[in-house]
């Protein structure tokens, strides 16, 4: 992350159509992340309107719902868009910023971004997002929002993406000291 991030002032950070667990989870945990190791980085997060169930992730009220016309970023960071067409409120960010980064884990991506880190065989872009980050630098809000994202798209560690890796991914962040079981009952 370290490497695409030099020389950004900055960055938008986008998620697909209809928001759900691993889209917001994956935003929001690159957002906390890089306010607090990155601050002279101005970003803003682009989501459509995002379900009630997820206001216990820090800054969510940071979210910003409508495009700001015209507005141009050094960076654009795409999290679990797997087309061009799935992105939401930043299509316009994809032509205009100067990088484009998309994380993803859908095996359809076919790569819409200048740099594209796919790994179709992981459970969740939030598992992916959590191998790309410094594991020391991860605090425990960064782990809350990571970890919605994992549980939402392995069905809370039960579908058939759900690996050893993505077992062990998930005791890290629980190490962190976030309420695993609060996270899961209020969020579902």
């Amino acid at each position: 992350i370290s490497s695409v991030l030099e020389g950004v002032k900055t960055a938008a950070i986008a998620g697909h159509v209809r928001p759900d667990g691993d889209c917001v989870g994956s935003c929001m945990g690159m957002y906390l992340y890089l306010k607090k190791h990155y601050p002279q980085i101005q970003v803003d997060v682009y989501l459509e309107e995002i379900r009630d169930v997820f206001s216990y992730i820090e800054g969510i009220d940071q979210i910003k719902h409508e495009w700001q016309e015209g507005k141009k970023y050094d960076l654009l960071l795409l999290f679990d868009v797997s087309s061009r067409d799935r992105i939401g409120l930043a299509k316009e960010a994809l032509d205009t910023a100067e990088h484009t980064v998309c994380i993803d884990h859908h095996v359809t991506n076919t790569g819409i971004a200048m740099i594209n880190h796919i790994e179709p065989d992981a459970s969740s872009t939030c598992e992916v997002l959590y191998k790309l980050m410094d594991p020391e630098k991860i605090t425990k809000e960064i782990a809350e929002a990571i970890y919605t994202g994992i549980i939402h798209d392995s069905g809370v560690f039960q579908y058939s993406c759900t690996g050893p890796e993505t077992m062990e991914i998930g005791g890290k962040l629980m190490a962190k000291g976030i309420d695993f079981a609060k996270i899961i009952k209020d969020s579902f």
